[in-house]
């Protein structure tokens, strides 16, 4: 089988700006996820394209098939429908903010009483519906989510604690004025659209070997 046959000319990935994941800077394309994602096709000797929008939009280009894959993105059935999810890259902790070390997050009266969000689109957002909590925001930037624990219109916001330490750091707030309680730990990886594994049967494997050859990147 010729190389063309079991790999695309060029990838087509989508992804957010979620920092410091990925993030646009001057024109360049840089991050964690950036990063890690660039090492593996370096790797596989895999050219590619990187397209960067709304994370909702990205999931809808992938199950329709416009675009290859997404990432960086954790695993949930939603997804699973549609695309086919690949070794973890690294790993997200999921952890509550609030601004008060009271609230107890772990009590019936929690879920039922108080607003909370998370990133809109998310598996986070998703996971919060799902198990009934009072979502009553769709914000989209993790800046967002703490200008609304401050202005107080939620009470508390499930988020990934990388992204809401730099989005912290970007607003110049003190760590001291924020409460942190650890959720979970999930992986985060690339999703590859079904109809793309059909075309290419051997890719994710070759991906995946290369997510290998590529630990501590």
């Amino acid at each position: 089988m010729a190389k063309s046959e079991i790999r695309p000319e060029r990838l087509l990935l989508a992804t957010q700006v979620w920092s410091p994941y990925q993030y646009q800077e001057n024109g360049a394309m840089k991050g964690l996820g950036i990063v890690k994602l660039k090492c593996i096709l370096k790797v596989m000797k895999q050219p590619y394209q990187i397209t960067m929008t709304d994370w909702d939009r990205s999931q809808i280009l992938t199950e329709v098939g416009e675009l290859h894959g997404l990432f960086l993105a954790s695993k949930n059935d939603t997804r699973d429908k549609y695309a086919e999810y690949s070794a973890p890259l690294m790993n997200q902790t999921w952890s509550w903010f609030s601004l008060s070390d009271a609230i107890d997050t772990k009590s019936p009266q929690f879920k039922k009483e108080v607003p909370v969000t998370a990133l809109f689109g998310s598996n986070k957002w998703l996971w919060l519906q799902k198990q009934g909590y009072r979502v009553e925001k769709k914000p989209r930037r993790a800046t967002v989510l703490i200008e609304l624990l401050l202005s107080g219109e939620v009470g508390a916001v499930l988020a990934n604690d990388v992204v809401m330490e730099n989005a912290i750091n970007q607003l110049g707030i003190s760590h001291r004025a924020i409460t942190k309680t650890m959720v979970n730990e999930t992986p985060l990886g690339v999703y590859f659209s079904k109809k793309f594994t059909r075309k290419y049967p051997l890719f994710i494997n070759e991906f995946n070997q290369a997510v290998v050859a590529c630990e501590g990147q």
